[in-house]
């Protein structure tokens, strides 16, 4: 008897042809630093898409927002790490403001989360760009954390 393989996804080949195309995934600090990105891209879109009276655009930014930072959250490792829990009360924080902020519409709840929210990606992006110099070379990391001067 043979087992025949599963049936091919045009969602998985296509994702991985991306990553065969750059030939590799990014980095655990690497990966945290595009999430925070992303979370502040989400937050500014919404607030555009409500000062446009674009509800649909801002909800669907605001629930890919609280993806993120729910993301974030479950990969905290509180075992390891002292820090978790504080970082943790503040994802839980924001995840809060977020659905708020969505079901109210209110531009003013974004601009707090973003304000929570953009020293802790400036973090991010020192700490990747401490990490990948120190693991390349004093002179290649001065690049990779574009933003974080």
């Amino acid at each position: 008897m043979t087992i025949a393989p599963p049936p091919r996804s045009p969602r998985i080949d296509g994702a991985r042809a991306r990553y065969q195309q750059h030939g590799k995934v990014a980095s655990p600090g690497r990966s945290v630093v595009l999430l925070y990105e992303r979370l502040l891209r989400d937050l500014d879109d919404a607030t555009i898409a409500i000062g446009g009276q674009d509800h649909a655009a801002a909800h669907s930014a605001l629930i890919h927002a609280q993806q993120i930072v729910d993301g974030l959250d479950v990969s905290l490792d509180r075992a390891q790490w002292n820090g978790a829990g504080a970082l943790g009360a503040v994802y839980e924080y924001l995840g809060t403001e977020l659905v708020t902020a969505n079901i109210t519409k209110d531009q003013r709840r974004i601009a707090a989360c973003r304000q929570v929210v953009e020293p802790l990606a400036e973090a991010w992006r020192g700490a990747w760009a401490e990490l990948a110099g120190a693991g390349a070379g004093a002179g290649a990391g001065a690049g990779a954390g574009a933003g974080a001067a």
